[in-house]
């Protein structure tokens, strides 16, 4: 009979369980980042959406405020030429509104052209990872589970007072 004394199997079975939580937990953080990712792709596409809307919105503005711009030069008051700084005002923040959303339509343009890329470079780094998790550590949860086995079989032959 061997002289080994095993005092410690619960700190075996400790680390397995901690070994199988990890992994549960991981696999759960990898599940909610491709989550994330698909809730990404879905607000770019609604923003490009409402920023379309909302281009068209300010073309509609900007053509009516040249058109109140336009009535208002053809006003005559006593030969003058008539007071046009409040449409002139009105025009160049319909512009600015306009010029706004057509920036944020090309930004979120631009970050759907992107977002790909970063999501295929994520998904080069995030596969090993999973691959470890479905399979090396699976191993090691199934090898840690049969050392425990053999040495409560060890302990319950005699082997330690």
């Amino acid at each position: 009979m061997s002289d080994a004394k095993v005092h410690a199997v619960e700190r075996l079975v400790e680390f397995e369980a901690a070994v199988r939580t990890f992994a549960d937990k991981a696999k759960g953080a990898m599940g909610a980042n491709q989550m994330e990712i698909r809730r990404a792709f879905d607000f770019l596409e609604a923003q490009l959406a409402m920023w379309k809307s909302e281009i068209r919105k300010a073309e509609d503005d900007v053509l009516q405020a040249k058109n109140e711009l336009a009535r208002r030069r053809m006003m005559k008051y006593l030969d003058r030429p008539p007071d046009t700084t409040e449409q002139e005002k009105q025009l160049r923040r319909a512009q600015a509104k306009l010029a706004y959303a057509e920036e944020k339509r090309d930004n979120t343009k631009r970050w759907l052209r992107l977002l790909p890329d970063a999501v295929e470079e994520y998904d080069g780094q995030a596969r090993p990872f999973n691959d470890m998790l479905e399979y090396d550590v699976a191993k090691m949860a199934w090898f840690l589970e049969q050392k425990i086995a053999s040495l409560d079989a060890y302990k319950n032959m005699g082997g330690t007072p």
